[in-house]
């Protein structure tokens, strides 16, 4: 009987195993014009962020001029979903439209201008990874080669974590589509592979998220609040709602402020009641609702995917 117990005990903890692997939320993909392909065919545009000029992707502009490029990208889409139909593909297209029509929006609200075009249609695809596409076609007398460079990035931090270069074979073929299928394709395992390891890491060690709180109004980060400082209530909410208080040493502060370089945010959490895909918009509503259940009015902003600005009134 006991052996009985033990054995319906062991089948229903691998049946709980097997659900929850089942249940884990698989990576949401966008694939996207490397900056480098960008900056080689003039398809970029200059961005103000606080002063310092930064040249960003016009991925609009890109598609738009661009035929072979737009191919390019729906055939390493294409090469994906034959490798692992499991991942969700997002649309750039769909997410540049969705910008821009978020955009609009906020004009006629008279919204900040603080975000580039790139970090809103990064943030209007909720992608958890980039796959950026760098390609040339090389001539060499009557034959043509391809070659190549797929970078999978943290779509929250811009961090790449699994670089894939080649060559195609030589062919008197001029159509980069059909020439980066045969190059990219047998390279398309150990670069998925890498790509998956990676997101599965965060779900023990959790995604990195920037913080940056201002005080505005007539509290500041020494204001006691409760029974602590808000500045200590900032903190001890950070690290209830990151994996171990992961990143909260890595921080810079004054009197109005606290910036913090990347807390590590769970990937999924309990939101109304039920078990959810976690971004960093959902911590910053905890966040916001959490000073304002101790009094302090506040709200926020997100910048693309992993940029969280609380402004504290």
């Amino acid at each position: 009987m006991k052996r009985i117990f033990l054995f319906c005990a062991a089948m229903l903890m691998m049946a709980g195993t097997t659900f929850a692997q089942k249940a884990m939320t698989p990576p949401h993909v966008m694939v996207v014009p490397d900056l480098i392909y960008c900056k080689s065919n003039g398809y970029v545009q200059q961005y103000n962020n606080n002063g310092v000029t930064e040249t960003i992707p016009d991925y609009e502009r890109a598609l738009s001029e661009d035929p072979s490029l737009h191919a390019v990208l729906t055939q390493v889409k294409q090469l994906i979903a034959e490798k692992n139909s499991d991942i969700v593909l997002i649309d750039l297209i769909e997410a540049i439209n969705n910008a821009k029509a978020d955009a609009a929006m906020a004009n006629a609200n008279f919204a900040d201008q603080s975000e580039s075009i790139e970090e809103a249609i990064i943030r209007n695809s909720e992608a958890d990874i980039l796959v950026k596409v760098q390609f040339d076609m090389l001539k060499h007398g009557p034959n043509y080669q391809v070659s190549y460079t797929l970078n999978g990035t943290d779509a929250y931090t811009n961090r790449n974590f699994a670089p894939v270069e080649g060559m195609g074979k030589p062919s008197t073929s001029a159509n980069p589509v059909v020439l980066l299928r045969e190059a990219v394709y047998d390279n398309m395992d150990s670069f998925l592979n890498l790509m998956l390891t990676y997101y599965n890491s965060m779900v023990t060690k959790g995604r990195m998220v920037a913080f940056d709180i201002k005080t505005t109004g007539g509290v500041n980060m020494n204001t006691k609040v409760g029974q602590y400082t808000l500045r200590e209530q900032i903190e001890d909410f950070l690290y209830d709602n990151s994996v171990d208080g992961n990143g909260l040493e890595r921080v810079k502060g004054g009197n109005t402020f606290l910036q913090y370089q990347g807390v590590y945010i769970p990937l999924t959490t309990t939101i109304r009641g039920r078990q959810r895909k976690q971004g960093a918009k959902d911590v910053a509503q905890k966040m916001v609702n959490f000073l304002e259940e101790n009094g302090v009015t506040a709200d926020f902003k997100i910048r693309g995917l992993g940029k969280v600005n609380i402004y504290i009134r």
